[in-house]
């Protein structure tokens, strides 16, 4: 009867201690893959963080590039004298306007009145007749001697755009806009760049984006969301995915905001042979246990023969 409760005892023994390394194991292996997937996520918004710098370093070039064509393009002598002439008609002046705009092949350019109403314009007709003198950028111009930047965000789109004033005296006659709109070429550029997808936005509305990889409902989830923050994870439907908001500053009152994506699947399968390694400590501390308590019945089998 002895030998039956000591090998009742044994047996709960070890029962016990195969319960509590199989428990252990599976803290460890919960705690470890929380902490990778803290991990994959601080990753992910390093990469958002990257794709935004990306895209403000090429709205930088792309600015400067503006404000170097307005500086040239204001002293045409054409455009020059025919502004200078009184009764001067928005056809003559869209004509001018259109011989150099065949010059940047890109963007648009606009002829501003003094007091900073559209007075003509070419590849951008949305902006035909538009009073703009309320704007940030128009407002700087009128108190500067040289080329202005800034944004707008005009016939719902984000536009980039140097000002400059045209003088024939003192005083400016006009003001010249040379302009490109932060289209889905530039986003995509940004997209190839990183592999982070990206869009503008103004409040949950979606100007542009790079591409449909991301759909545009998880654009707008993100774009819902108030103010900007670095890094957060969104799980819509049975997609998760990493995303931040940016504010884009001097634009204004309309306050643009860049919206950061990537999906965490993408992040998740470069550490997928990582993840199967967290399971190898506590397995081994689970054989090793079984082969004790093995062993241990083994020897005493052989002492009680």
């Amino acid at each position: 009867m002895s030998h039956r409760v000591r090998g009742g005892t044994r047996v709960a023994t070890w029962l016990l201690a195969i319960g509590l390394t199989v428990g252990l194991a599976a803290v460890w292996a919960a705690v470890t893959l929380r902490q990778l997937s803290a991990t994959i996520v601080h990753e992910g918004a390093e990469h958002l963080e990257h794709a935004r710098i990306t895209f403000e370093s090429i709205r930088i070039r792309t600015v400067e590039n503006l404000r170097g064509h307005a500086r040239v393009m204001v002293e045409d002598p054409r455009l020059k004298s025919t502004l200078a002439t009184e009764g001067v008609d928005e056809v003559t002046v869209a004509d001018i306007l259109g011989d150099l705009a065949k010059l940047r092949r890109t963007g648009f350019l606009m002829v501003l009145s003094p007091d900073g109403r559209v007075f003509a314009q070419t590849g951008a007709d949305e902006l035909r007749g538009l009073d703009l003198s309320g704007s940030s950028p128009v407002r700087k111009a009128q108190s500067s001697l040289d080329a202005e930047v800034g944004s707008w965000v005009l016939g719902g789109k984000l536009m980039d755009l140097a000002i400059t004033p045209v003088r024939f005296g003192a005083a400016p006659i006009a003001y010249l806009v040379v302009g490109q709109a932060v289209g889905q070429d530039v986003l995509k550029a940004v997209a190839d760049q990183t592999g982070v997808a990206v869009a503008s936005a103004t409040g949950d509305a979606i100007l542009a984006a790079s591409s449909d990889e991301v759909p545009k409902a998880v654009f707008v989830s993100v774009a819902a969301q108030p103010g900007s923050f670095p890094g957060r994870l969104l799980e819509l439907g049975d997609r998760s995915y990493v995303t931040a908001i940016s504010e884009l500053h001097d634009t204004g009152q309309s306050r643009p905001r860049l919206i950061l994506v990537q999906p965490l699947a993408r992040l998740e399968a470069r550490f997928g042979a990582v993840k199967w390694l967290f399971f190898i400590p506590p397995l081994l501390v689970l054989v090793a246990v079984v082969f004790a308590l093995t062993t241990n019945r083994r020897t005493l089998v052989v002492r009680h023969a």
